[in-house]
C-alpha cells in the first residue's frame, strides 16, 4: 500500500521554464486532502524546497539537495537535517575551475551545505575525469538543468529513506514521481515508480508508469494514477 507521494519539482510539477503547473499544484491537494502527505524532492536548495512546500501546501518531509538536506515540520516550525558536509567538493571545484574558466557555479551555491552544483558550461564527462585523476570520492550527474556534484552515498533514494523514518513508514510505502537521472536512486528506494513522458529513457525502463503528458501536466497525470491505483480515487 501507498502511504505517501515523494515527487521531483523542476520539470516535473512545473513547466519547462520553471513556473508552477496549475494542474500540478491542484492534483498535490488532492493528495493532500485525501490524507496522503506529499514529500518534494528536488537537487536545489533546502531552502528552495521548503520555501514551495510553504506555497503548494504540502505537509511531507522535504528533501533538498539531492538527498543530502531534509526539512521537516516541527509543530509550527521545520527542522533540518544535514547528511554531509563539503570537502572535496571545493577541491575539484578549484581544479576544475583552473582547467576550464567559464566553468559556473549555479547561483544558489552559497545556500547550499551538501554538494556542489556547476551550470551546463562544463561537460559532466570533463568533470568525473577530473574527479577520477585526483581521486576524490565524489560523482557527479546531470539532472538536465545542472551538473549535481556530491559524495556517492547522498542521493534521492537515501534521502527519502530518511524522510521516511520521520514519517514512521517504510520507503517501500513511498510512490515517486521524476523526470530526471538523478531520480534513479529514488526509484530504487520506493515501492512504486512514475516517470514523466520527458524523462530519459534510462528512467522510463525503471518505472512502472510513464505518464503521456509530460512536464506538470506529467506530474499531475501521475499523482491521479497513483490516487486511483491505490484506491483514493473511486
Amino acid at each position: 500500500m501507498i502511504k505517501a507521494i515523494s515527487v521531483d519539482i523542476d520539470g516535473t510539477i512545473t513547466y519547462p521554464d520553471r513556473r508552477l503547473h496549475e494542474k500540478a499544484l491542484e492534483a498535490i491537494r488532492l493528495a493532500e486532502g485525501l490524507g496522503v502527505p506529499v514529500m518534494l524532492v528536488t537537487g536545489n536548495t533546502l531552502q528552495f524546497g521548503e520555501a514551495a512546500a510553504i506555497l503548494i501546501g504540502t505537509s511531507g518531509p522535504v528533501v533538498g539537495e539531492d538527498g543530502g538536506a531534509l526539512s521537516v515540520k516541527d509543530g509550527r516550525l521545520r527542522k533540518r537535517v544535514y547528511l554531509t558536509k563539503m570537502d572535496e567538493e571545493w577541491i575539484l571545484w578549484s581544479e576544475l575551475k583552473k582547467r576550464h574558466p567559464h566553468a559556473v557555479m549555479s547561483f544558489s551555491m552559497p545556500e547550499r551545505k551538501a554538494g556542489l552544483v556547476v551550470l551546463r558550461t562544463v561537460g559532466v564527462e570533463d568533470v568525473r575525469s577530473i574527479i577520477d585523476e585526483l581521486g576524490l570520492n565524489l560523482i557527479a550527474v546531470d539532472s538536465g538543468f545542472a551538473i549535481h556534484i556530491k559524495k556517492p552515498w547522498i542521493n534521492k533514494g537515501t534521502g527519502i529513506e530518511h524522510a521516511c523514518e520521520l514519517l514512521g513508514i517504510s520507503p517501500r510505502e513511498v510512490a515517486h514521481i521524476g523526470d530526471g537521472e538523478n531520480d534513479l536512486d529514488a526509484f530504487k528506494a520506493v515501492g512504486y515508480r512514475v516517470a514523466v513522458a520527458q524523462a530519459p529513457e534510462s528512467l522510463k525502463r525503471r518505472a512502472d508508469y510513464v505518464t503521456e503528458r509530460a512536464y506538470g501536466e506529467g506530474g499531475a497525470e501521475g499523482i491521479i494514477h497513483i490516487l486511483e491505483r491505490f484506491g483514493y480515487l473511486g
